[in-house]
């Protein structure tokens, strides 16, 4: 029952576009285009107090909560094998990448649908919050998050309903929605882009 949509179909199969290519903005070397602004939300995330520097252990702290078997081998990967790492160090290492083949925000949506339904997972969203220190979500919360986070109001949260959530790896077609909504407010076209 858990593994079915509402309209009687498994749910694997019901999300619209979990699977269809993203075109994401590029970099000059044709990787991941990663802004400042970006790696500094994450950054924020594993830096809660304020250091500016991160530690494997900062690291380890934060992934363990979605990656319960993360080793010290992969944390050090991440940090190059740094015994830590500021976030100047952090994006001069990210900035010219070369990752062609790679959507954050699919990998992002992995750990949220741990049984591959399509679909996040509310009962994880609950323990990433408790394992976090924010505290328990009651049903109530879960059922505002949910309608807020469900764009396309078919009572789920898939990839697309996840991608609308983050501020981060947006496929090359809503930047450009958001840029051209920006200018017509007389923004300018802020969110468009990084700084040049």
């Amino acid at each position: 029952m858990a593994d079915r949509s509402s309209k009687g179909r498994p749910a694997r199969f019901d999300s619209k576009s979990q699977e269809s290519p993203v075109s994401l903005p590029r970099n000059e070397k044709g990787g991941l285009l990663i802004t400042e602004d970006e790696l500094k939300i994450a950054w924020d995330f594993f830096d809660p107090n304020g250091k500016n520097k991160l530690t494997s252990a900062d690291i380890k702290k934060r992934l363990s909560t979605f990656y319960k078997d993360i080793s010290t081998r992969e944390v050090k990967f991440l940090l190059n094998n740094q015994p830590e790492i500021t976030f100047e160090e952090l994006y001069g290492l990210l900035k010219d990448n070369q990752l062609t083949n790679f959507d954050p925000v699919k990998e992002a949506f992995k750990v949220y649908d741990p049984h591959n339904t399509g679909f996040v997972d509310m009962d994880m969203i609950k323990t990433f919050f408790k394992d976090l220190g924010y505290g328990d979500i009651s049903d109530e919360d879960a059922k505002i998050i949910l309608e807020t986070a469900d764009s396309d109001k078919d009572g789920r949260i898939g990839l697309d309903d996840f991608r609308m959530m983050v501020p981060f790896g947006q496929p090359m077609d809503d930047l450009t929605t958001i840029a051209s909504a920006a200018g017509a407010a007389g923004s300018g076209g802020v969110g468009a882009g990084g700084n040049d």
